[in-house]
């Protein structure tokens, strides 16, 4: 299964892509929502999608509906944000996403939490 990952964060982004490798994943980091939704659009299989709600001007609310809405939709999506950004994470809980953490809660579970997305792909 592979991960398109949202972010501009490319030093996490490493840590994510050695995250994903452990888990047997692959991983494509985009940095915009139109780079995302593109790269979904163009995916040969579902793929799993992380989103960073820190990227500047991304808007969960629009973007997630725009991806469930895809011809091949992504088979689960994933977002984390800052703590203090209670906002932004809870409109990603209400845009429709499968599971939402705090950058913290991510960092500290990530290959938990990415091992449990590839195994519920696998059912």
């Amino acid at each position: 299964m592979g991960i398109l990952f949202l972010t501009t964060d490319l030093l996490f982004a490493s840590r994510v892509a050695g995250a994903a490798v452990r888990a047997g994943m692959t991983i494509r980091t985009v940095g915009s929502a139109v780079a995302l939704s593109e790269q979904v659009a163009a995916a040969e299989a579902p793929p799993f999608v992380l989103l960073d709600l820190n990227v500047p001007g991304l808007d969960p609310r629009q973007l997630v509906p725009d991806l469930r809405a895809a011809a091949s939709p992504p088979r689960a999506i994933v977002a984390y944000g800052p703590h203090v950004h209670e906002d932004r994470l809870a409109a990603a809980t209400a845009a429709g996403c499968d599971e939402v953490l705090t950058r913290g809660q991510f960092n500290a579970r990530m290959d938990e939490v990415l091992a449990k997305w590839r195994a519920t792909s696998n059912e």
